[in-house]
């Protein structure tokens, strides 16, 4: 297989925008039907947002599951996904996710997208949810090395602040992410010796080894700037390079979401101090493509793939800023607490969509929101213990963190209340010394992102609970960001976009986070984003081929 890529022709049957997961797995699913197919990614890097994301699948009914001898149903399935969307979801769409989605995992495993079971990770509901399961439908990619593949390899988007190294399972089995002593440092150490990469980026590399395998890679480099119509039917588009690229069977929209577009989040997310946890190129691309066209919008309102984070400096002259998904890394640690300007906590700090329901809170004496800006705090016994945003244990916390040796020196360098921040540390750690959370349950639900076992200091039986008291204290101001965008362009079960009269648009797909999440709508499980963009994906060239 050829590692190069080939020039752009001015035809394909499919031209795909986009090389996250969404559209790597369009394209395969196109390219394997005999399709032929151009793949245009106006980045420098493959990967996108996907690169970014821990690489979680999630399918009831799923082949592997099967073959383990897991039981499951329709039903169970579809009464889950109902109780997790509310009333946000359209059920033809949600179906279409319940049926296709274990099809599309299992087909894209025989194309080559190696797919493991994660084991004993249970539903984010369960066992409240009507239709919730311990185990069974959340999966992961194996890892794989990215040495075969040539120079495009080196072309898979790879943070270096906790690269991809760890897979989830074993993200959970160590303890944690940031629970570093715990981690197997000679597996490490292969997997860097060998670049094998895990996660999002892992389920990237196995999409571009399959593709690399069937003659296609993806074009760097070279956006979409316009969509050529006409007759009301699109027909290719017109390249960042000026060059028009016909369609003979359709274009797929597979930019990501709006995140990095300030307006357009401004417009629709709403929350002050926004920021994209995505790459620079997932700006919205997508939508304006759509829109310019006709295409119809859809708002996913109380959205809670939300969460508060930490966007980190470049760590490079010509990097880029990246965003630390503070609840599920640092978070999941004791000795962690988050809190509004008034100094209270005001949500499970562990539990990401307690905080996203909490953060949307208005006060409409004050005029404004109850609980932005809020601040991560944590103490010397974190930093002796844990990992601060990738470095190594023990390492004090780079210079743009606040800290003091009092907590009210702390807060005055914040901005945060000191009465109010003294308050809610001694309540806290009388939560902590006790194992019980009585506000805000921290450390209870049976979804975490790390077994704990063995970080307990031995005082309670709560290891996600730990004081903050040893000086000197650690302080930063997070901000809100959303890893699924609260909507986008609307589109049916088959991925065509619909214009404002809910008619398809001739020859126009949306996969990903481009297309509004009408499939799962308020809520979130861990594998919902991937899986969709996959599952869709496959169905918009199912679709294409019985026409």
């Amino acid at each position: 297989m050829s590692s190069k890529s080939p020039t752009l022709a001015s035809e394909y049957d499919l031209v795909v925008i986009g090389s996250g997961v969404a559209g790597l797995a369009t394209a395969l699913a196109a390219v394997e039907s005999g399709m032929s197919v151009a793949i245009l990614e106006k980045d420098k890097l493959i990967g996108g947002g996907t690169c970014r994301s821990y690489g979680g699948l999630w399918a009831g009914c799923n082949h592997i599951a099967k073959s383990q001898g897991i039981e499951d149903s329709r039903e169970s399935v579809a009464t889950y996904m109902r109780f997790v969307a509310g009333d946000q979801a359209d059920d033809e769409h949600l179906l279409a996710y319940v049926d296709s989605a274990p099809v599309a995992l299992e087909a894209f495993d025989r194309l080559g997208v190696k797919i493991q079971m994660l084991p004993g990770f249970a539903d984010h509901y369960f066992p409240v949810a009507p239709g919730s399961t311990e185990l069974g439908r959340s999966l992961e990619v194996t890892p794989t090395s990215v040495m075969d593949l040539g120079e495009i390899g080196e072309k898979i988007r790879y943070d270096r602040v906790d690269a991809a190294q760890i897979c989830v399972s074993e993200i959970i089995a160590w303890g944690g992410q940031v629970n570093k002593r715990h981690h197997d440092q000679a597996i490490l150490a292969e997997r860097e010796k060998n670049k094998i990469r895990t996660g999002g980026t892992a389920l990237i590399v196995h999409f571009v080894r399959a593709l690399l395998a069937r003659d296609t890679v993806p074009f760097l480099e070279v956006g979409a700037e316009k969509l050529l119509r006409t007759n009301g039917e699109i027909e290719g588009v017109v390249t960042s390079t000026g060059q028009q690229v016909r369609a003979r069977r359709g274009v797929v929209l597979a930019t990501g979401g709006w995140e990095g577009d300030p307006e357009l989040t401004k417009n629709f997310e709403g929350l002050p101090g926004w920021v994209s946890p995505f790459p620079d190129a997932v700006s919205g691309d997508g939508y304006h493509l759509a829109t310019d066209v006709g295409a119809a919008t859809a708002l996913i309102r109380n959205n809670l793939a939300v969460q508060v984070g930490l966007p980190l400096p470049a760590l490079t002259k010509d990097g880029e800023t990246e965003f630390r998904l503070v609840q599920i890394c640092e978070c999941q640690m004791p000795h962690t607490m988050i809190v509004n300007t008034r100094g209270e906590r005001f949500s499970d700090e562990s539990y990401f969509q307690n905080t996203a329901a909490a953060i949307r809170e208005y006060d409409v004496w004050s005029r404004e929101f109850a609980n932005l800006p809020c601040y991560l705090i944590f103490d010397s016994q974190y930093v002796e213990n844990f990992s601060f945003c990738g470095a190594d244990v023990g390492t004090p916390p780079p210079d743009w963190v606040d800290r003091a040796d009092t907590l009210d020196g702390l807060a005055g360098k914040l901005g945060i209340a000191e009465d109010g921040l003294s308050t809610a540390v001694k309540r806290f750690n009388g939560f902590a010394r006790d194992g019980v959370d009585q506000d805000f349950q921290r450390g209870e639900r049976k979804w975490k992102l790390a077994n704990l076992e063995g970080v307990s200091d031995g005082t309670n039986h709560n290891p996600s609970l730990g004081t903050v008291e040893k000086g000197p204290f650690y302080g930063v101001q997070l901000a809100p960001a959303a890893f699924v965008p609260s909507g986008g362009v609307r589109t049916d079960c088959n991925a065509n976009v619909v214009d404002t009269w809910g008619k398809p648009i001739p020859k126009l797909f949306a996969v990903g986070n481009t297309a509004a999440h009408l499939e799962y709508g308020v809520g979130y499980q861990a594998g919902y984003s991937l899986t969709a963009a996959m599952t869709f994906g496959y169905r918009c060239v199912e679709h294409l081929q019985h026409r």
